[in-house]
């Protein structure tokens, strides 16, 4: 807002305050609704008093960000057709160290000025600039509300999200492969893995490995014969060969705890750390979880053996299944535990206070990768991890984040996964075979064989058991009882069982449901079972979890297919012969480069950032567990787990391979290279439906061509502080954004330098802008080729341009739309291609009918304000006008809150005020402004829906360091709102204690034109084109604000609405 529209402003505010307070005419559409008594909160919604875990960012820079900043000003811009290179991080320069002490200093000072009593959980110094703390909501108002700080958020717990991997990728391709021709292993890369910690005796990160032995030996057929065991016990009895040299400028620690001793760090195994503080402030941690970076849970050793792990033997349960590796085994290895156990869980979670100091240290350390196997419920780009792992990527450090298992329906990627600084990756299968433990049925014939199975978590291990041999028997407790609107079947052993006799000696066959699993199997164990099978009721058997007290028979799950073929047999009056042992395996087939299912879709949560980035193997992928479990099959050292989990450490490792090949290729490049060398070729999990960009970004990673890209999309610090200007709540300052939009830099998120191009709204025509630079060894000439997206024109500006090595161009392409469908996204693509190199860039755009200005704010008694509008469509038009309506303007007086703590109520510091909303209004909105109190006050607004005047929920706030507050409402429901003024600071020397205060409120309906203001626009509209809107006023009472709309309507009724705001 310019300072001419401020001072009209605050003209008009300071006459409305001198005018005191107005009842509401016909032209406002809101009454007073009197005394707000009685009113509540409604259900169980409650005001919470108890501290709780923050995490504060300060408006200085990290110390990352400084680096940076102070780097860039040292080395100067880069040359025309240059890109920019940044030093490497170092924490141990002296420039750091004393901006970090500087951050201490301040963090120090703004904790001791809010209160005595916050003890500080962690200090970020790094990537993020803040602290976590326990506060009560008073001292985290006082916190929030101090000039230092630019935001705060409230802890929240996060979900975590062979093998034939290397081979499948092609990484040992004679010619051309990474791991083969290329002879590369990730030496000299360090991966840092944030997950549940690792199992430190695992051989697969031994800082040596096996002798080398002939092919023959190292296959399952050295295992399973005779003759192969005798050819190769020579070669097991060698003595390991040390691969491992000490790190090189390696600032990491070996932190040690519970078994977990210094000495379980090596020269593969580098560093050990592990953030909890944060996950025991906000709730118990399971009573098998250790306190020290050792990993109960299995997740975080098998994502690290699956990026970096070295080749070892694996077996499970006893069977050897091959010989496995990671994918860049010569990387060493950092770990981060941050995520736990919580009590019964048999995955871990992780809250992001601890999640934030993981990645604040692993930078610190001096890791090359950070592989991040954790996902969010927020759709958002600024949580603290985001905000993190985006200045990491500044730094020069690579992530790879989980795209989420939340599929298949689209946008259900989250954060940080949409966070255009990292890479997201899904997951998808690879040609291959699983194992899958298993039961087997060896009577009756028609049905014998094995049978996938999960065993109980909670059940004595069947492997303490031996062999279990019995007849499969269906229980019977007689009971159909209806639990949460479910009749339940006598078959599901919620209560004691009546057919004992039968059970006893045998196996006891059981439905889910209805009850606790602790409970089925102690129901069959009291009739005389030997162990239980239950039977899921939809999809694949999951591991069972339960109390485990006075439990002594193991028990298994069988799927939903199988389970009722089993009771089709017992139907059938059929005798199920079974045998439980834990060295049976069920061998299946993989077929590659079919999507998994759970697979998080974009298009993601920031418009025109297209999510995921890439996918890779996920599906039934082998590599280490722990054998420490502490809520399932413990004592093993591998597993198969499936998920994007698993697909991020295959991109973190073949990260590390191009990161030796290309030690100069910033983030922003490996990811470029990823990108622009996919291949497309991949189905839905159904194995026929083509996949699109919201299922695989880019496409199925190719890493051997991905270590020679041609081009790339290099991003730059000053790039990714573009877009941050552009996100609502920038983590970046004001006059930074100034800078760079004076610099010629895009706000748009179109316009970042990613190797992708989405448009999230196109009505007309759209240019992008691109960037990118010759990574190879010689001058070539590159073509565009285009794949129209269907009814889009596509222009490439230049459309062929020729690059010396390391030299970069700009080009721009412009999308028009031509016809189709509103509203739905189209894809093509966009391929630079030379005589050596074709590099694609997928085009993702979505037409809209209409795009128009949201809001627009005017000035005088009369007056018109004309406003572009983009049309995707051919056909009528018209502008509707609803308002311009006049202000309910409320008078009120509010005690400056001692406390400084907002609760639920209307008194002490609170004031209330019920306001009617009559029906089929459209828009709402509440207001307050600086001018309109009586002193320098901080005052904020809570708002409440209260439809019978009584019973209230909350629906939105307001609350900024000052009195200026807004709340907008699209669609209001009929009845009472309550709207909560409290007075969190207040001056108490102009106009005494306390604050008097102004609060205005408007509304306008779907029919609602005050006869005061008149739109014009074109009749017929055609797609492809801008059209002007006209919007004239007159007759407008001085000193005072007006509030309508303007509705955009198309053949197919309102479709967009612009808010317009007179003030007089």
């Amino acid at each position: 807002m310019s300072d001419a529209v401020k001072l009209i402003r605050v003209t008009i505010l300071f006459a409305l305050l001198i005018a005191g307070s107005a009842s509401a005419d016909d032209a406002s559409r809101l009454r007073d609704g009197g005394p707000p008594t009685g009113i509540r909160l409604a259900g169980t919604e409650a005001a919470s008093v108890e501290s709780k875990v923050y995490i504060v960012q300060l408006r200085t820079p990290s110390a990352s960000e400084f680096h940076v900043s102070s780097a860039t000003n040292v080395i100067g811009k880069p040359a025309p057709g240059q890109i920019q290179s940044v030093p490497v991080f170092d924490r141990n320069d002296a420039a750091v160290q004393s901006h970090v002490l500087r951050l201490e200093t301040e963090q120090t000072k703004v904790i001791r000025s809010a209160s005595p009593n916050i003890e500080p959980i962690y200090s970020y110094r790094y990537t993020i600039n803040g602290f976590a703390a326990r506060m009560t909501p008073a001292e985290a108002n006082k916190v929030e509300h101090m000039p230092e700080v630019l935001r705060m958020w409230e802890d929240e717990v996060r979900p975590l999200g062979t093998n034939f991997s290397a081979e499948f990728l092609g990484l040992f391709d004679a010619t051309v492969g990474l791991r083969g021709e290329s002879q590369l292993d990730g030496e000299g890369i360090v991966i840092g893995v944030i997950d549940s910690g690792i199992a430190p005796q695992h051989p697969a990160l031994q800082d040596t490995r096996e002798a080398d032995r002939p092919g023959l030996c190292e296959s399952t057929w050295s295992e399973a014969s005779l003759l192969g065991r005798w050819l190769c016990k020579r070669y097991d009895q060698m003595e390991d060969v040390l691969v491992f040299d000490p790190p090189a400028n390696w600032n990491g620690v070996c932190e040690t705890g519970p078994q977990f001793a210094e000495t379980d760090c090596n020269n593969k195994l580098i560093g050990a750390r592990f953030f909890v503080d944060g996950a025991q402030a906000t709730g118990p941690i399971d009573i098998g979880e250790i306190f020290s970076p050792r990993d109960v849970d299995g997740h975080g050793t098998h994502t690290a053996t699956t990026a970096a792990g070295n080749k070892v033997k694996a077996s499970i349960f006893g069977t050897f299944l091959g010989r496995v590796e990671g994918i860049a085994p010569g990387a060493r290895v950092a770990v981060y535990k941050a995520c736990w156990l919580r009590p019964g869980a048999t995955r871990a979670s992780c809250n992001t206070s601890d999640l934030a100091n993981a990645i604040d240290m692993a930078v610190a350390d001096g890791v090359d990768i950070i592989n991040y196997s954790v996902g969010s419920s927020l759709f958002t780009v600024i949580a603290p991890d985001d905000i993190a792992l985006m200045a990491a990527a500044k730094a020069g450090v690579l992530t790879v984040v989980a795209a989420g298992n939340e599929g298949p329906n689209f946008d259900t990627i989250t954060s940080p996964a949409g966070n255009p600084a990292v890479i997201t990756a899904g997951a998808s299968s690879r040609d291959g075979e699983h194992s899958l433990e298993a039961l087997q049925i060896t009577a009756p014939p028609g049905i014998a064989g094995k049978y996938a199975v999960k065993e109980a978590s909670f059940t004595p291990p069947l492997i303490d058991r031996g062999s279990i041999e019995g007849q499969l028997v269906l229980v019977d407790d007689d009971d159909t009882a209806t639990i949460d609107g479910t009749t339940g079947t006598t078959f599901d052993a919620c209560q004691s069982l009546i057919n004992s006799s039968e059970i006893s000696g045998n196996i006891a066959f059981i439905q889910r449901g209805g009850c606790d699993f602790d409970v089925k199997v102690a129901n069959a164990e009291n009739a005389g079972a030997i162990a239980v099978v239950v039977f899921n009721l939809s999809g694949n058997p999951i591991v069972m979890v339960g109390d485990s007290v006075g439990i002594d028979i193991p028990a298994l799950m069988v799927g939903a297919a199988d389970g009722n073929l089993f009771l089709d047999e017992f139907n059938s009056d059929q005798t199920i012969d079974v045998v439980l042992n834990k060295s049976f395996f069920l061998t299946e087939t993989d077929t590659g480069n079919n999507m998994g299912s759970f697979s998080s879709r974009g298009p993601g949560p920031v418009a025109d950032i297209l999510k995921p980035d890439i996918t890779a193997p996920g599906i039934n992928i082998l590599a280490g567990s722990t054998p420490d479990a502490a809520n399932s099959v413990s004592g093993e050292l591998f597993a198969f787990l499936t998920g994007t989990s698993m697909s991020t450490p295959h991109v973190a490792g073949i990260a590390a391979l191009l990161k030796q090949a290309h030690p100069d290729w910033s983030p922003a490049v490996i990811k470029s290279a990823m990108m622009t060398t996919t291949y497309q070729d991949v189905t839905l999990s159904d194995g026929t439906t083509p996949a699109i960009p919201f299922d695989f970004g880019s496409g199925h990673i190719d890493p051997n061509k991905a270590n020679d890209p041609g081009l790339v999309y290099e991003v730059t610090a000053d790039d990714y502080d573009a877009f941050s200007c552009g996100v609502t709540s920038p983590d970046i300052t004001q006059t930074r954004c100034d800078e760079l939009q004076a610099s010629g830099f895009s706000f748009a998120a179109a316009d970042l330098n990613q190797p992708s191009i989405s448009i999230s709204g196109l009505t007309s025509t759209r240019t992008v802008t691109r960037r990118v630079t010759n990574v190879s060894d010689m001058s070539e000439t590159y073509s565009a080729e285009i794949i129209l997206p269907p009814g889009i024109e596509v222009q490439v500006t230049p459309a062929s341009i020729t690059l010396n090595p390391g030299q970069s161009a700009t080009y721009e392409v412009t999308f028009t739309f031509v016809s189709g469908p509103l509203d739905f996204y189209r894809f093509g693509s966009l391929t630079w291609v030379s005589s050596d190199h074709a590099v694609r860039s997928v085009l993702s755009i979505r037409p809209l009918s209409v795009t128009a200005p949201g809001d627009i704010i005017a000035f005088g008694g009369s007056g018109s304000v004309t406003f572009p509008v983009d049309f995707g469509y051919t056909g009528s038009y018209s502008p509707g006008v609803h308002g311009l309506n006049l202000p309910l303007i409320l008078d009120g007086f509010v005690d400056e809150d001692p406390d400084k703590t907002f609760t639920f109520r209307t008194t002490n510091g609170v004031t209330a005020h019920l306001i009617d909303v009559p029906s089929d209004q459209i828009f709402l909105r509440f207001a307050m402004f600086d001018a309109l109190t009586d002193g320098d006050d901080d005052l904020d607004m809570y708002v409440y829906y209260c439809p019978d005047s009584v019973n209230c929920t909350k629906i939105g706030q307001s609350g900024g360091a000052t009195s200026e507050e807004q709340f907008d409402l699209i669609l209001p429901g009929t009845g009472s709102y309550a709207v909560l003024v409290h007075g969190f600071e207040t001056d108490n020397v102009a106009g005494g204690p306390g604050s008097n205060y102004t609060l205005l409120g408007w509304s306008f309906g779907l029919i609602d034109d005050q006869g005061n203001m008149t739109a014009s626009g074109p009749a017929i509209v055609n797609a492809g084109t801008t059209g002007d809107v006209t919007v004239t006023w007159s007759g407008l009472a001085p000193d005072t604000i007006y509030l309508g709309g303007i509705s955009h309507n198309t053949p197919d009724g309102l479709v967009s609405l612009t808010v317009i705001s007179v003030e007089n």
